[in-house]
């Protein structure tokens, strides 16, 4: 037996054994075979190659017999041959050229056909470059005093190192903050504009790019101190910029409108620059000037100087003061004359000779100038100056344009016209103010019958707003006085009633006596007095008769779901009291669940008539249902008879469910009975004949012929059996009412009864 301790591939082959049998030699020749299953060795899993060069990648695979070896790329679908880019060697694979999209996955297959065995060695190959731009570096402006941020990113095998340069020397220090991919400049000024440089570099290579950094500076704005100019001359503006990168663009507008201030505009506007040329690194001063001429008062505000770049926008106020003489103005507070009264005692009369006269009413005069400076106002009365005595002149509100003249007259020579001085450093200016004698009305109002009625009247009244008409004064109230016609005016009825702007009142006159003959007439009073009195109106009242139809007060919509509260007055009685009101209601229609509306006119009726004593004049309404519409009808009576009916609407809230089931419709409830009493008839049909069939199976006589005694030799049955008749309730309409009334007296099954009953309240 040959033993083999480690069998090497060496060791196979023919081998002979040699032997000698009964004394004669004899061999056998055995070939001895060897087989080894594949594997790898040398061969990494995870290979990097440069790009640009041809590259091996590294495979060796043994087995005995030995393996035959094949390439694929992206899976086996993709089987590499030897060509102009792969070479298929002992070591490996070779790719030529190598490029960054040869990068992927690689399967090395190792195979033995005589025993069937495949293997493969999946091979991740990295293919390192040179750094390759992704993201360059670009020119880049940034704010004086804000970060600044720049991005340079490149795509590389192995990750490269970035480097960043200003002016060719390495960024160092607290102030450059850098990143994966970016470099942030903190708190940017203007020493950091220049020429910077990204480098990325790893083993494979380096690449670099230049950029500049331009710090942008805000216009500065030099101060801007406050221009003065008399009307009519020209005026210059002038706004410096001190300094700004790049060169500010000026422009101006006047600040409490923010309207542009151009030539094109307003031919008044001249607007020149300078021509200083941008600059590339250095800061730019610039100016501009806004002439006006001619100015004037309208100029007289504050204009805004603009300054801006790509930096920021900056801005400066300056007052334009236009000096000009004062100007007396004329409105509604500042009048060309006021009026006064002189009070009088009941001796005599405002201006006769036997008048005891005391004290007039003091008056306040109003004088508003304007102008710049603003001016200062002074009072004359026939060329003096007036005082402030606190007796018959008191100064009001004396500060510059504006002053108030409180004069109360001591006589007639105290009224005239009085002159407002408005003086300033430009000039000055005078206006008369005539103080005139103010009397009662002396154009009576226009009296124009509306209405009668058999208890009152309506006039309108037509006041005059004219100075001339009402003495000077506003007329406060209307003083109307009216007799009968068989009496004088010693007997007579008055009533006052205030006056509000408008020059037409409504005047109603209440509590007259019916069928009677009465004479009106009204007259206007001011401040000083009754005025004159109006043409006489003969008007005659009305016969008593029913009262007018009621107007009422509440609202449509209640406040509640089952009641309801309602309000009305009587405008008019008639001429006989109202003895009380009569008060009835009927549901209209309502919405159901899912909040339809469902018309019911067909099924409402009129309640029982509710008795309401006057004087009261409101009543709640109870036992109604939830989300419904009511018609309410409220007549008043007097003793002449009933006044003409107005039904209204109401509305009650939405309420539960359960309260809605109370609108099913009579009809439907109809139908329910119907078929009850049809199935309550089927059923003893059905127990008539179930009995009838035992009674025959035990007795050979059936039910009828037990109950007609027909059965003949039978035994005698006694059978206890009434049936309980079912009755019937037929709807009558017991109503004339065109509509089918609602039942208020039967309990249907699932419906709420509305109890409706007459009340009376004393």
């Amino acid at each position: 037996m040959l033993h083999f301790e480690k069998l090497e591939p060496t060791d196979a082959g023919l081998y002979t054994c040699q032997g000698v049998y009964d004394g004669l030699p004899d061999q056998v020749k055995i070939e001895l075979t060897l087989e080894k299953k594949i594997s790898f060795h040398d061969t990494k899993l995870e290979q990097f190659i440069k790009a640009g060069q041809d590259q091996l990648v590294q495979c060796h695979a043994s087995s005995i017999p030995g393996p035959e070896i094949a390439w694929f790329r992206h899976g086996i679908s993709t089987n590499l041959k030897n060509d102009h880019k792969y070479q298929i060697t002992n070591d490996g694979l070779v790719i030529k050229n190598v490029q960054i999209e040869d990068e992927a996955i690689y399967l090395c297959q190792a195979s033995v056909t005589s025993t069937g065995e495949i293997k493969r060695a999946q091979i991740n190959v990295q293919v390192m470059h040179q750094p390759i731009w992704d993201v360059k570096p670009i020119d880049t402006d940034g704010v004086n005093g804000q970060d600044i941020v720049v991005r340079c990113k490149a795509n590389a095998k192995p990750v490269p190192k970035y480097s960043w340069f200003r002016n060719g020397i390495m960024l160092v220090g607290e102030r450059y903050v850098f990143t994966a991919d970016s470099l942030r400049i903190l708190k940017s000024n203007v020493n950091d504009r220049g020429t910077y440089t990204c480098e990325a570099e790893n083993n494979s290579g380096k690449i670099s790019a230049n950029f500049r950094i331009n710090i942008l500076v805000g216009p500065v704005i030099a101060p801007l101190e406050e221009v003065r100019v008399l009307e009519g001359n020209e005026a210059r503006l002038k706004c410096i910029v001190r300094e700004a990168f790049p060169k500010a663009q000026i422009t101006w507008k006047y600040a409490d409108t923010l309207e542009n201030i151009s030539p094109s505009s307003d031919s008044s506007i001249e607007i020149v620059a300078d021509s200083i040329e941008d600059s590339n690194d250095n800061l730019v001063g610039s100016w501009s000037e806004l002439r006006i001429k001619p100015a004037d008062r309208r100029y007289n505000r504050n204009i805004t100087c603009v300054a801006s770049n790509k930096a920021e926008v900056n801005e400066r106020q300056v007052r334009l003061i236009v000096e000009y003489k004062p100007t007396l103005l004329i409105n509604s507070e500042s009048k060309e004359f006021y009026y006064s009264w002189l009070n009088v005692d009941s001796s005599g009369s405002s201006g006769s000779s036997s008048s005891h006269v005391s004290r007039g009413a003091s008056v306040l005069m109003t004088c508003i100038a304007t102008g710049e400076p603003k001016p200062q106002i002074t009072w004359f009365f026939k060329t003096e100056q007036i005082k402030h005595d606190n007796v018959k002149y008191i100064l009001h509100k004396q500060q510059l344009g504006l002053s108030q003249l409180e004069v109360i007259p001591d006589g007639l020579e105290d009224f005239g016209d009085y002159q407002c001085k408005a003086e300033n450093t430009v000039g000055s200016s005078y206006r008369n103010i005539e103080l005139r004698m103010a009397t009662s009305p002396s154009l009576p109002p226009m009296l124009v019958l509306q209405a009668t009625k058999p208890e009152s009247v309506n006039f309108q009244v037509t006041v005059s707003n004219e100075a001339e008409s009402n003495g000077g004064l506003p007329i406060h109230t209307i003083k109307a006085q009216w007799r009968f016609l068989n009496s004088d005016w010693s007997n007579q009825n008055e009533k006052n009633f205030p006056v509000t702007n408008a020059e037409r009142l409504l005047v109603h006159v209440g509590a007259l006596m019916p069928d009677t003959e009465y004479l009106f007439r009204v007259a206007g009073v001011n401040k000083v007095g009754l005025g004159k009195w109006s043409q006489e109106i003969k008007i005659k009242t009305l016969s008593r008769r029913q009262p007018e139809p009621i107007r009422v007060l509440s609202q449509e919509d209640c406040t509640a779901s089952t009641k309801c509260y309602i309000e009305w007055t009587s405008d008019s009685n008639g001429g006989s009291p109202i003895r009380d009101y009569l008060v009835k209601w009927r549901r209209l229609s309502y919405k159901d669940s899912s909040n339809k509306h469902v018309d019911t006119n067909r099924l409402g009726r009129w309640s029982d008539v509710v008795v309401i004593k006057a004087p009261i004049t409101n009543y709640e309404i109870t036992s109604i249902l939830p989300n419904s519409f009511y018609e309410v009808d409220v007549v008043a009576r007097n003793d002449i008879g009933p006044s003409a009916s107005q039904p209204f609407r109401i509305r009650t809230l939405p309420g539960q469910i359960g309260e809605l089931e109370a609108f099913r419709k009579p009809n439907e409830s109809v139908i329910n009975r119907i078929i009850l009493i049809c199935g309550s008839i089927i059923a003893a049909i059905i127990l008539f004949i179930i009995i009838d069939v035992l009674l025959l199976m035990k007795f050979d006589c059936g039910l009828l012929a037990i109950l007609t005694k027909s059965c003949t030799n039978q035994k005698e049955i006694t059978i206890d059996f009434k049936p309980t008749p079912t009755k019937i309730v037929q709807h009558t309409n017991k109503s004339n009412h065109p509509y089918k009334p609602i039942s208020q007296t039967e309990d249907h099954t699932g419906n709420a009864s509305i109890p409706l009953r007459p009340k009376e309240n004393v």
